[in-house]
């Protein structure tokens, strides 16, 4: 089995709970991906939608990526991550998820 990342809108829910996430070593790898791409800023967060599930979800949110990029950044992380790891891949855009991303997480990612 191998890891999966999804390209995922949220829906603009107040239920949504959003944690920043630090993980050196995950985030210096996205690094490298997301320069390649010229991906403006990555961010990386857990992320709890009552409507999906209990368990938190594994969120890149990324500025500057079109769908091309997003498509070829998807690919490239799902290479990066352990197998039976779930990724959601979103272009921040001008919600309450990105603003709150933007808020409570610091990119680990600046062009």
């Amino acid at each position: 089995m191998s890891s999966t990342v999804h390209s995922t809108h949220y829906a603009d829910s107040p239920d949504l709970a959003l944690a920043a996430l630090r993980h050196p070593p995950l985030e210096q790898a996205l690094a490298a991906a997301c320069a390649e791409l010229s991906v403006q800023q990555a961010y990386l967060a857990a992320l709890r939608d009552p409507a999906i599930g209990p368990q938190p979800r594994l969120l890149l949110a990324v500025e500057g990526a079109n769908v091309q990029v997003q498509r070829r950044l998807a690919a490239l992380v799902a290479e990066l991550l352990p197998d039976e790891v779930e990724l959601d891949l979103i272009e921040l855009a001008d919600d309450n998820l990105s603003r709150a991303v933007r808020e409570r997480c610091q990119a680990f990612y600046n062009a």
